[in-house]
């Protein structure tokens, strides 16, 4: 229970799961999609404000289907509302860029239709591999005038 932890073990935890979350940011960016979806677990549910992806299958077949557009994540705001030994949930927001076609440099005008603050509802689970997300629920905040 959370009680049983030390503070240093709980901030331990916090830890690596805000370095998961900045994995997720980097994988999702970089289009390296095995990485992306070894960060949740086999069972894992992932509600992308929209597409419902559950288990690594879904996620693979859903995360193939994105359009060839470069993004960028900002994740921030990380709170933790129940740290244990093996499990922990929290929110973290994400500030998130849409462009289309790849960055090879050069700056890209961003997709002004696409932008949006999200808030990350997340359930995370110690495995033997280390932390990963068994739940990612993404809630949109804010979103452009024009949403799809």
């Amino acid at each position: 229970m959370a009680a049983d932890l030390a503070p240093e073990a709980r901030m331990l935890i916090e830890h690596q799961c805000i370095q998961l979350n900045y994995a997720f940011a980097r994988y999702i960016d970089n289009a390296q999609l095995e990485d992306l979806i070894d960060l949740f677990t086999e069972d894992c549910v992932f509600d992308r404000a929209g597409p419902v992806h559950r288990g690594h299958a879904e996620l693979r077949e859903g995360m193939a289907q994105r359009p060839p557009i470069t993004t960028r994540h900002l994740m921030t705001n990380f709170w933790f509302d129940r740290v244990e030994s093996d499990i922990a949930t929290g929110v973290a927001v994400a500030l998130t860029f849409h462009a289309h076609g790849p960055f090879e440099g050069t700056p890209l005008v961003y997709a002004t239709t696409h932008g949006r603050m999200v808030e990350m509802h997340d359930e995370y689970r110690r495995t033997p591999a280390g932390w990963k997300f068994a739940k990612r629920i993404a809630s949109p905040v804010f979103v452009p005038a024009v949403w799809p």
